[in-house]
């Protein structure tokens, strides 16, 4: 990233909440529903924990075809919690300054956000 900024360049990122997750280590993101009748998707996650820091994640996602009814699919991949101290240190070890956590409460965002400043 560091390299397609240029010098001056701003930064913005947002991840889930890692810190509060690894916590907590939930086993589902409950159910979402998008689209109106007719053209609804429902998603939602399941988390199947294998390390302290990672996790399998299945999505499911299960679409409304009009007359044929629903039809689901599902995807799988590993994923590593990656925790706002770790993503400052990398950030700051690659050249970034001023770099600033945005939380939910300030935002209105459901995810922290990031923003840096690229140096030089």
């Amino acid at each position: 990233m560091r390299k397609k900024i240029r010098p001056g360049g701003f930064f913005l990122a947002s991840i889930r909440d890692y810190d509060l997750l690894i916590c907590e280590r939930p086993s589902i993101q409950g159910p979402s529903f998008y689209g109106a009748k007719g053209n609804r998707r429902i998603v939602h996650q399941l988390w199947d924990w294998i390390e302290d820091d990672r996790y399998i994640l299945h999505l499911y996602i299960t679409q409304h075809t009009g007359g044929e009814g629903w039809v689901s699919n599902h995807f799988v991949s590993e994923y590593r919690c990656l925790l706002r101290a770790e993503l400052t240190d990398i950030l700051a070890s690659a050249g970034f300054e001023k770099i600033r956590w945005l939380f939910p409460s300030e935002t209105g965002f459901y995810q922290p956000i990031v923003t840096a400043r690229c140096s030089g």
